[in-house]
């Protein structure tokens, strides 16, 4: 068995990915206290000691806010935390995979869906750290691989984290027949984490680079939820999902992401679709 170093792994995606992949990979799973990336004696002793052939670096602060109002924390966590494991899987010959954020658009003006290869702005504390983070690690550990990762959805299950996110905001407004206010001026794929987990294998074998990772969305916000709306129980917009003109006045926010390069990197092996296709599947397994 491939031995796989999973950092963040009572998390969100953490917790699903060694769910899933336990009976094919040996996985350690540190506790904070039994690992802490801020250490990089530690991180790079427990590496040394544990010779895992991969590290999958899940472990972030990943609140928006709490960055902004927090920067050297998040500074210390989403950059320092980063450099440190990419200096151990270097020194160790461990592959390295760790996760950035479409966060790093938030600055861009471009339509559409977005390469890699666009110059990049981020004007959040978060967007600006998780950037600097890919661009020192591939720095210390060029084989390295940053994914910039969507929003992600589940549903709630027993034994398992999960936080808001947008298909339990719309089953809250349709339950509880209260307003949800969306943005129109956003752009964003909107990814189930389920498929995120299910290709992060396939990520193993990639080069060294960063790499869009999670579905495309060519609608706005307001307008994915609309349509999702609709899906779930042929509901029309109407009062309960409402448009917000207002938000993003400088211009658009468009975080959507083309996944062309890892379709082609993987050779097709990693395929994420649509967020409405996604949402689709999703609402017919979880009626």
């Amino acid at each position: 068995m491939q031995r796989i170093l999973v950092t963040g792994a009572s998390g969100f995606v953490g917790s699903r990915f060694v769910e899933r992949w336990r009976n094919e990979f040996e996985i350690l799973a540190p506790s904070h206290a039994e690992f802490d990336v801020t250490d990089a004696q530690a991180v790079e002793r427990y590496v040394t000691r544990h010779a895992p052939q991969v590290i999958v670096h899940m472990a972030a602060l990943s609140n928006t806010w709490y960055c902004e109002q927090h920067p050297e924390e998040s500074y210390r966590v989403n950059v320092e935390g980063v450099c440190n494991l990419a200096v151990a899987a270097a020194r160790n010959g461990v592959k390295f995979v760790f996760f950035s954020s479409d966060q790093v658009y938030n600055g861009n003006c471009e339509s559409g869906p977005l390469s890699e290869d666009v110059a990049v702005a981020p004007e959040n504390v978060y967007g600006r750290h998780k950037f600097e983070a890919e661009q020192r690690a591939l720095e210390l550990c060029p084989t390295a691989v940053a994914l910039r990762a969507t929003w992600m959805y589940d549903s709630e299950r027993a034994g398992m984290p999960v936080h808001a996110n947008f298909v339990l905001n719309i089953a809250k407004t349709i339950k509880e027949r209260t307003p949800l206010v969306l943005p129109v001026r956003e752009y964003r794929g909107i990814t189930w984490v389920r498929d995120v987990v299910e290709f992060l294998p396939a990520t193993f074998a990639l080069s060294g680079g960063v790499y869009n990772y999670g579905a495309e969305c060519s609608m706005d916000t307001y307008e994915t939820a609309c349509c999702y709306c609709e899906m779930l129980v042929g509901l029309q917009a109407g009062p309960l999902l409402q448009p917000d003109y207002e938000r993003y006045p400088n211009h658009e926010r468009n975080l959507s992401m083309s996944g062309d390069k890892i379709f082609r990197a993987s050779g097709g092996r990693i395929c994420f679709g649509s967020t409405m296709d996604g949402l689709r599947i999703f609402a017919e397994m979880n009626p």
